[in-house]
């Protein structure tokens, strides 16, 4: 089946600058397909001075540019990584982010790393064991993590620096020289780079001092801005030329968006470092047609060949820079040659149309290694079918009953033998509590009864909710009370089940407590109505919850818990990128109450790992939102695709999964189905344990706020001939995942 959505791909930076590797990312965002590939970068760390021309350039591509961890910690960093790291299908680690590992050490699952490294001692630094490959940009960046990976040496690869030869056009010269103030025929060598000690500017200053006293027509430029780790090398080399005469000869241009246009204008191209990886810039040179003459320096001995498309001189030696110089300024045919069989070696090797294809066959060979999640079998059908049972009160205290309004409570067994005629044998249930416990303390089982007698007798497994939204009459939700009652009820109902079923029993004790805290506590949507009193409110059902796991287990330790909540995704706007960390934080507390469950945070509830069973998340069409603004679609830049949503579940939490709950109304119920079974299958490919599609609910239902008739399901509400109506494009769809899933089914024991 082709996937509609792209692969995303992280780019991690610990900074951006104007360099190589932000170069390589920016190409990437342009010649990559768009439909197939998506890009984003996050970066870590900014200091004071650096410039700003990258993250102008990428976002004008498109690309979503994530600074928030310029405002955080090293340790907060690291979270925030953790957070953001699994909802992408690959991750690209550039200039050794020190946060990543840390942040990648804290999941359950991670995808695909893929380390890049410009420089040697990037290649050498670090663990490599989450490392899927590493690119080195040249060969012997490449050897140096080869030699830190053993056993797996052929995962360090080398894949040099792209260049995009439609940036360089030669058309350009006449007007930037111009603008440069230069003649039609006067010479101008030029050096392009970041003001880092390790290019030794100064070598080149000082040769063009020397040829200036020679030569004093030629022309010296350097493009670049001042490295923001070291500032004052910027001033020195400024000083220095001044101390050497060149104010007129040599301009300090700093940094500039066109460099492909200023490398057209020069005759001759410098670049004297030690210690760098491959030089971009080279290439960059030898696309504009230029003759260069550089010390032999790692990745450079790959890109020239001296005397054939370029000079070496020895490293610190302006002597030899500036006889060299004054040979090529003599000797235009020269000039021509080294510079025709540069832009011919550019042409065959760092072409972005030779390069991009690299990158783009590594994607496609990390995401095949990737192991798939084993056959689901947690419950009895990984289709299941969900049924409505939210009992809350409205504000007008009239109380809804959702298994009333559908008539499941009267045809629980006809509902039943319908599913399971479908191959829906996992159904959620719900107890209706204030009908069971009608005074403190006394237990009435009626409304139970029929349908868990019915689910025993078609085989039918349940899981069951003790507590849809609503409570009985007289107890007061914010009191200790409530805890305590809600804990013997469970107990009760467990010994129920337990006495009724001779299989393991599942439960999901309160559902969606993070839905009812906001809706009950802090909007007065439904009871309790209070404002302002969500978190409390939530802390109150985590404990509840907690209080009646250990009741049930005491009576049934077979039982197994399903903590259904809310999947959810808050962005900020592209316009107000300036909220962004609020909204991460509306959108993080989706998980709080997992975390409580499990006693990550607040631990005086009495939270376990071992209690946060299996989780569920809840998904629907209006899920995804700007924070304090509209929803949003799948054609919004910063939708997430649903696979998304479980990949960060199952990093965070490394248990199983359900989609506990997941539909649409009308029409579109065919295709929402298709999506999610789709995505569900995306994320099993990538190692997340899906165990199960439910879908909520499966009987058209009634609105919660005006008794609407609500087309959601895949049954009717109305009853002909002792049955319910399908709704006939729905279980098409349904009999055609079926049957895909049956042939992959059998493909994989197979192949096995």
């Amino acid at each position: 089946m082709m996937d509609d959505n792209p692969i995303r791909i992280l780019f991690v930076f610990a900074w951006l600058v104007v360099g190589g590797e932000e170069t390589e990312v920016r190409l990437l965002a342009r010649k990559l397909d768009p439909r197939r590939y998506r890009i984003d970068v996050v970066a870590c760390f900014r200091k004071p001075g650096m410039p700003d021309q990258t993250l102008r350039q990428l976002e004008a591509l498109g690309i979503d540019v994530d600074c928030l961890p310029y405002e955080l910690s090293f340790e907060d960093t690291v979270d925030y990584l953790a957070d953001k790291i699994p909802c992408y299908d690959i991750v690209v680690s550039c200039q050794n982010v020190a946060d990543i590992y840390p942040a990648l050490d804290k999941l359950r699952w991670r995808p695909p790393l893929i380390e890049h490294g410009g420089l040697v001692d990037e290649a050498l630094a670090g663990p490599k064991h989450f490392t899927s490959r590493y690119v080195g940009v040249c060969r012997s960046i490449r050897d140096a993590a080869a030699s830190r990976m053993p056993g797996r040496e052929q995962d360090a690869l080398e894949i040099p620096s792209m260049v995009d030869l439609a940036e360089f056009r030669p058309g350009a010269r006449t007007r930037m020289r111009a603008e440069l103030g230069l003649s039609a025929d006067g010479l101008l060598v030029g050096w392009v780079g970041r003001l880092d000690a390790k290019k030794r500017v100064e070598d080149f200053v000082e040769a063009a001092a020397l040829v200036h006293v020679r030569m004093p027509a030629v022309r010296f430029v350097v493009v670049g801005g001042p490295d923001a780790f070291m500032p004052d090398y910027a001033v020195t080399l400024r000083r220095l030329a001044a101390e050497r005469g060149l104010s007129g000869a040599l301009t300090f241009l700093g940094d500039r968006a066109d460099v492909p246009a200023l490398l057209s204008a020069m005759d001759i191209f410098v670049w004297l470092s030690r210690g760098e990886g491959m030089p971009h810039v080279i290439a960059e040179a030898g696309a504009a047609g230029l003759p260069v003459i550089a010390t032999a320096d790692n990745g450079a001995m790959q890109q020239i060949e001296h005397g054939v498309s370029g000079i070496f001189v020895a490293h610190e030696s302006p002597v030899e820079v500036a006889a060299a110089i004054e040979r090529l300024a003599g000797d235009p045919m020269l000039r021509a040659r080294l510079g025709r069989a540069l832009r011919d070696k550019v042409q065959a090797t760092y072409a972005a149309g030779v390069v991009a294809p690299q990158w783009q066959a590594l994607f496609e060979d990390v995401l095949r290694e990737r192991r798939a999640a084993s056959s689901p079998s947690l419950f009895a059908s990984f289709l299941q079918g969900g049924f409505e049972c939210s009992t809350h009160k409205r504000r007008t205290g009239q109380r809804l009953d959702l298994l009333a309004a559908t008539g499941h409570d009267e045809h629980a067994g006809a509902d039943f033998a319908q599913l399971a005629a479908l191959g829906i044998r996992t159904v959620r249930n719900g107890m209706r509590w204030h009908l069971i416990e009608g005074s403190p303390g006394r237990y009435a089982w009626s409304s139970l009864l029929p349908m868990l007698r019915a689910a025993q007798a078609h085989r039918v497994q349940v899981i069951w909710d003790l507590m849809h939204y609503g409570w009985p009459n007289d107890l007061d939700i914010w009191s200790p009370a409530f805890v305590d009652r809600f804990a013997r009820f469970a107990r009760a109902s467990a010994k129920m089940v337990r006495d009724g079923t001779d299989d393991p029993s599942f439960y999901c004790p309160v559902n969606e407590i993070s839905f009812h805290a906001w809706a009950g506590g802090d909007v007065a949507y439904f009871n309790p109505f209070a404002r302002g009193r969500g978190l409390e409110l939530k802390v109150q059902l985590a404990r509840a919850a907690i209080a009646a796991m250990h009741e049930i287990l005491a009576v049934d330790p077979r039982a197994r818990f399903v903590h259904c909540e809310p999947a959810i995704n808050i962005v900020a706007d592209a316009q107000r990128q300036h909220r962004r960390a609020e909204a991460e934080g509306a959108r993080l507390a989706q998980f709080q109450a997992f975390d409580m469950i499990a006693g990550r945070i607040w631990p005086q509830l009495g939270g376990e790992e071992k209690l946060l069973d299996i989780v569920g998340l809840n998904y629907y069409v209006d899920n995804q939102w700007l924070f304090e603004g509209p929803k949003i679609a799948s054609q919004h830049a910063r939708y997430k695709p649903f696979r998304s949503f479980l990949t960060e579940a199952y990093a965070r939490y490394g248990r199983p999964l359900l989609v506990s709950e997941t539909g649409t109304e009308g029409d579109a119920r065919a295709a929402w189905f298709s999506m999610i079974v789709a995505e569900v299958e995306a994320a099993r490919t990538a190692g997340v344990p899906v165990e199960g599609v439910c879908l909520y609910p499966i009987i058209d239902h009634v609105g919660w706020d005006d008794g609407r008739d609500c087309p959601s399901g895949l049954l009717s509400r109305q009853w002909a001939n002792g049955r319910r109506e399908l709704h006939a494009p729905l279980a098409a769809a349904i009999e055609r995942w079926r049957q895909s899933h049956d042939r992959s089914s059998r493909n994989a024991t197979g192949a096995a």
